[in-house]
């Protein structure tokens, strides 16, 4: 009897069943099922049970400059010739033996323009001064003048505000415009141009010693095993710049930089140099058009036009910030080694910004793409360098 009953249960349901499919057919229903999150592979070698890969380099190096951009530059405090001959210092000798001034531009790729790019910090350092009130009879007072057009200050409520910034005559962070320098000319040209160079992995001496595992005095890695995860190293200062971009165009760059790097250095393991070159030439592609997306964005992202619609003070630490970023693509390199851009046409671009009233001028920063020194304008002359186009930074800028 209990047998029947569930048969006839069934065949009372079957037809509910159907009908429930025919009248969602069709239909697309978003699940709450989430795929687990997987984390990322870890960039781990080993030689004889022990890690072969050491980037402590990095953070030794960017620590000075770090210094120099949060405890001086950023808020104008070389108030006395003893804090300018600090600044100078750590630029010049830094900590541990790496010399910031040694490592900006190092590539041989841009040995020719170090000269003009050292000139341009020592001026950002000479600015600073001025803005802190460097020579004059009561500094905090000269310190505390706030920016107008025109004239060179501090922009934020008072100058006790936390997110306080302080602009040339032009309305240019120049704090922000050494970070740039400092992203491009150390962190990139570290990644694409100095320990990504061809001419290591085609070096005989070199490849002889890696494959007859002589490694480094104290150490447990061969040199061009050193080189590949230095540039490992640097390429983490950039990484975050992918993670939270959230563009389509660069979401899948993090995962193939990654698996570039992972390959790339496998590939050297196994002495197969080919696919080494393979990878350092993806690597220098995807990361360059990473720090092409960065620069347009600070452009014509979202965030500048909303704060540029409402006030144009608002707008200018992100407008110099992508002044800076404008100056660090002199160190992307094409996939050939090729660079998109060199130090005089970057330095154009930023005289185009910052032309008349600079970065003050918000009529002519908001204006078409046609208008020239806009920033429509000049995001979308990088971008061409790129294969990029200001719908990729921003669907509203089509």
């Amino acid at each position: 009897m209990r047998k029947k009953s569930i048969q006839y249960l069934l065949v009372f349901l079957l037809p509910l069943a159907f009908s429930a499919c025919s009248q969602w057919e069709g239909e697309t229903v978003e699940s709450a099922y989430r795929e687990p999150t997987v984390p990322d592979p870890v960039y781990q070698f080993k030689r004889n049970g022990a890690s072969s890969v050491d980037y402590l380099e990095c953070s030794l190096l960017r620590d000075p400059m770090d210094y120099i951009y949060n405890s001086y530059l950023k808020i104008a405090a070389i108030m006395y010739p003893a804090n300018m001959a600090k600044v100078q210092d750590y630029f010049r000798n830094g900590e541990f033996g790496l010399k910031p001034i040694e490592e900006i531009a190092a590539s041989p790729l841009h040995r020719a323009d170090r000269r003009h790019i050292l000139a341009d910090i020592d001026d950002i350092f000479t600015t600073t001064g001025r803005l802190s009130g460097l020579s004059q009879p009561s500094p905090g007072t000269a310190r505390n003048h706030r920016a107008e057009r025109g004239v060179a200050g501090y922009v934020g409520t008072n100058i006790g505000d936390v997110n306080i910034a302080f602009v040339n005559e032009k309305g240019l962070v120049v704090a922000e415009l050494f970070n740039g320098i400092v992203w491009g000319g150390v962190y990139l040209d570290k990644v694409l141009n100095v320990h990504l160079n061809d001419s290591l992995y085609n070096d005989g001496r070199l490849r002889h010693d890696h494959e007859q595992t002589k490694l480094l005095p104290g150490r447990n890695y061969t040199e061009l095993e050193h080189h590949w995860d230095l540039a490992y190293g640097y390429y983490q200062y950039w990484l975050p710049v992918i993670q939270t971009s959230g563009l389509p165009v660069l979401r899948e760059s993090r995962i193939r930089i990654y698996n570039a790097f992972a390959r790339g250095r496998q590939s050297l393991t196994e002495y197969r140099y080919d696919d080494v070159h393979e990878q350092l030439r993806l690597i220098r592609s995807e990361l360059s058009k990473v720090a092409a997306v960065q620069a347009m964005t600070f452009l014509v992202g979202e965030i500048t036009r909303v704060n540029l619609d409402e006030d144009a003070r608002n707008a200018l630490v992100f407008l110099s910030r992508g002044c800076g970023a404008v100056y660090g693509l002199q160190f992307t390199v094409q996939s050939s080694g090729k660079p998109h851009l060199g130090y005089e046409e970057v330095r154009q671009y930023i005289s185009q910004l910052t032309a008349g009233d600079g970065l003050w001028d918000k009529q002519r920063l908001l204006a078409p793409e046609t208008t020239g020194g806009s920033l429509r304008n000049i995001a979308s002359a990088i971008g061409r360098h790129y294969g990029l186009t200001l719908a990729d930074i921003n669907p509203f800028n089509q």
